[in-house]
């Protein structure tokens, strides 16, 4: 439970059961995001109505069924996609199969849903479960969420075989944002960031270069690694309030694009002059939803299992449920504790 800031209780709650078209999950595994970590670190909101629970990145063991379930059964494992980008199914933009865009997305008659994997036992319609295959571990489809974030990125960025790639960002939607740009077949994948361990693992899983930006001028570094273009593609995964944006800029190429898949927590500022000058087009990346009649869910445990993905190697650090404040300390200072993505394990 959730109290506000990094005041966060482990407690006893009644089990859910589940309702019609409903799936009883047992968790197995909870990834951090980082999109949790901008509450953590920020003071609780003054009139906040009650604690509230987290964790939209999970999968694990169908426990029981709700009436009308056909399309999982008891003791299936499941990755689950979380409640948070259900649409509502009607409007313009749900119809076209963009989901995530849906202006009333995670609203169920009238009542906003979240997943809850940071416990023992959470709710999912059936349609939101995807059984695994064999080859695929709990773990790694604990974080199909993260995965499809980055399919969703190479959907929105589209990335040719000619292209000089840059990610901006080492943690988890980083690298997966740069291995979904290395399974689409860039040219070159250069990724930055400001952690030795984090570039590290960019090297071993999906870049052909990394630029530490604490140690030279990232810019600069990026220009001589594409001769002194840029990038064809710059793809922003730090987001927060992280200066960033500036430099990202500077990074792509003429006519080449910039995605910006990290969530900004503070306004930025654009110099339109070199903007203009560059013709660069800004491309907005917001979470995942289905494209062209597949869910990118689905889309993402496919080349996940094909070992287009490797999400156990951005895997660093577990927890059992009762040290989740551990966690969320260890996600939230990566630079001591060498964190990329932190599990909880129920």
């Amino acid at each position: 439970m959730f109290y506000g800031g990094r005041e966060i209780r482990v407690e006893e709650v009644p089990e859910p059961i589940p309702g019609p078209g409903e799936v009883l999950i047992e968790v197995k595994a909870a990834g951090i995001c980082g999109s949790e970590l901008h509450g953590y670190r920020s003071a609780p909101r003054p009139g906040r109505r009650g604690p509230a629970t987290r964790g939209h990145e999970l999968a694990g063991v169908v426990a029981a069924l709700g009436p009308g379930v056909s399309r999982v059964k008891v003791g299936d494992r499941v990755g689950v996609e979380p409640l948070h980008l259900i649409g509502c199914g009607e409007c313009r933009w749900c119809r076209q199969g963009h989901t995530e865009a849906c202006p009333t997305r995670g609203m169920v008659n009238g009542v906003r849903r979240h997943s809850s994997g940071f416990a023992e036992l959470d709710l999912a319609p059936e349609q939101n479960c995807y059984p695994l295959p064999d080859e695929l571990s709990l773990e790694a489809a604990s974080i199909l969420d993260v995965y499809s974030c980055a399919v969703h990125v190479v959907h929105r960025v589209p990335v040719r075989p000619s292209y000089h790639v840059v990610v901006v960002g080492a943690g988890a939607i980083g690298l997966s944002a740069a291995e979904a740009c290395r399974a689409s077949g860039a040219r070159r994948v250069i990724v930055v960031d400001m952690l030795d361990h984090a570039l590290a693992k960019a090297k071993d899983i999906a870049a052909d270069e990394v630029v530490n930006a604490a140690r030279v001028d990232p810019v600069e570094a990026v220009r001589e690694l594409t001769d002194g273009e840029g990038g064809d593609i710059v793809i922003e995964a730090v987001g927060g309030t992280a200066p960033t944006f500036a430099n990202d800029l500077h990074m792509v190429a003429q006519n080449g694009t910039l995605g910006i898949i990290g969530s900004y927590q503070v306004p930025q500022t654009l110099d339109s002059r070199e903007a203009m000058a560059k013709q660069i087009q800004i491309t907005w990346i917001n979470s995942y939803g289905v494209w062209e009649g597949v869910p990118e869910f689905e889309i993402a445990m496919e080349l996940m299992t094909a070992g287009k993905f490797h999400p156990l190697e951005i895997i660093t650090h577990r927890f059992p449920l009762d040290e989740i404040a551990d966690a969320f300390a260890a996600a939230d200072n990566k630079r001591e504790s060498g964190a990329i993505k932190v599990l909880i394990t129920p």
